[in-house]
């Protein structure tokens, strides 16, 4: 545990996905890195489980891609489309290509989390969880980060002030950055299942259900995680369905899928949000779902994460340990342009799946219906939907 005033190079306030991934792509690079969050156990299971072929190489790199196979990852076929009847439309496999792993890999949100800070803190950072309260302020050698928690009470002094602490973002609020969001109409609900029949290999597999989409995702040990949006006013009524009628409720929407258990998870409201860059005093940047979040519709806000976490780390690898913050400052100025051109075009294409998502009526989807059938029958569109899928940047 640090003690009062030491000094650091880059203070992360957030040591969720987007805050360990950055403290994991720095480790080796010798620079001193503390990361700080207010939670003490484990991350929130409903988020993002699913790694793009195209971004375990960069994990690999970063050394961590073992860690999370012997943490129990498996691998993932790729995706399977159903329409309202049941009936298989196309699966969009894993493309061969250079850039990508032969599959995708699956791993519980929270076990990933373990594994980059697990990484992180073996490769020299300080993690210091359970903080209550904290202040920023101002010194002439950077920031100073002022926090007490369950742990104690400490001062940080850094030289970068890395915000990696979720959409609602203190550290956003407190530096006074703007931030463009859109909030979607339908919250999305969570519930945790075993199928009777297993796919194998697993898929994941998104049904056109005559109302809404409904995402069932492989989780590990053969459970499947089961997304949807549902109308605001039902939040009370999923939080306490029988497992009973949720059985009954996914007959009705997916023929022929049976499951063994089921059980609610979790509802949360998605949004898709950009910050802008700071413009005040200071080196400060925002990672993660602080700088932009997405919604869940193509699973890429995590995957996003770690490109951008790669794309900083790259960058602040040219620094040496103890660097001035006037050195840093432009290279914060070349992240911000490499940032715009990695993530404008696939935020926007997530929010275009978003707004297709967002619905409760929508009448069988036929026009995505149409999309995939015709993708099942030209190479081409389905090459091209699996490179995207895959992460492979254009």
């Amino acid at each position: 545990m640090p003690s009062a005033a030491q000094h650091f190079d880059i203070g992360i306030v957030g040591s969720g996905i987007a805050g360990s991934a950055l403290a994991a792509a720095l480790s080796g690079t010798g620079l001193r890195v503390a990361l700080l969050d207010r939670r003490e156990g484990e991350l929130d299971s409903a988020r993002g489980d699913h790694i793009q072929p195209a971004i375990q190489p960069i994990l690999e790199r970063w050394g961590v891609l073992n860690s999370l196979l012997q943490a129990g990852a498996e691998h993932r076929a790729g995706t399977r489309w159903f329409d309202a009847d049941g009936n298989h439309l196309v699966t969009i496999g894993v493309p061969k290509h250079p850039e990508c792993a032969s599959a995708f890999l699956f791993l519980n949100h929270e076990r990933i989390g373990d594994v980059l800070l697990n990484h992180a803190v073996g490769g020299g950072a300080v993690s210091i969880s359970g903080v209550s309260e904290w202040s920023l302020d101002r010194v002439r050698s950077g920031w100073r980060i002022s926090w007490r928690g369950v742990s104690g009470e400490g001062q940080l002094i850094c030289s970068l002030l890395v915000g990696a602490d979720g959409t609602a973002s203190p550290v956003r609020s407190r530096l006074g950055i703007e931030i463009d969001r859109h909030r979607y109409q339908h919250p999305i609900a969570v519930l945790y299942g075993r199928l009777m029949q297993v796919p194998e290999p697993r898929t994941l597999d998104v049904h056109l259900c005559r109302e809404r989409m409904v995402s069932m995702i492989p989780r590990t040990g053969g459970g499947t995680k089961i997304g949807f949006p549902i109308a605001a006013e039902e939040l009370s009524t999923w939080r306490n369905q029988s497992e009973s009628v949720l059985h009954e409720q996914l007959r009705c929407w997916c023929p022929g899928l049976e499951f063994e258990q089921l059980a609610f998870g979790a509802i949360y409201p998605p949004v898709s949000q950009q910050a802008k860059s700071y413009q005040g005093e200071g080196a400060a940047v925002l990672i993660g779902d602080a700088r932009h979040a997405m919604h869940p519709a193509r699973s890429m806000g995590m995957n996003t994460c770690f490109r951008v976490a790669d794309q900083l780390a790259g960058l602040l690898g040219e620094l040496r340990r103890g660097f001035k913050e006037a050195e840093v400052l432009p290279i914060l100025r070349t992240f911000e342009t490499q940032f715009s051109e990695e993530v404008t075009r696939r935020l926007a294409e997530n929010h275009a799946a978003g707004l297709q998502m967002d619905t409760i009526n929508g009448d069988g989807f036929p026009a995505l219906v149409a999309q995939l059938r015709a993708a099942a029958g030209n190479p081409a569109i389905s090459d091209a939907m699996a490179l995207n899928a895959a992460g492979v940047s254009k």
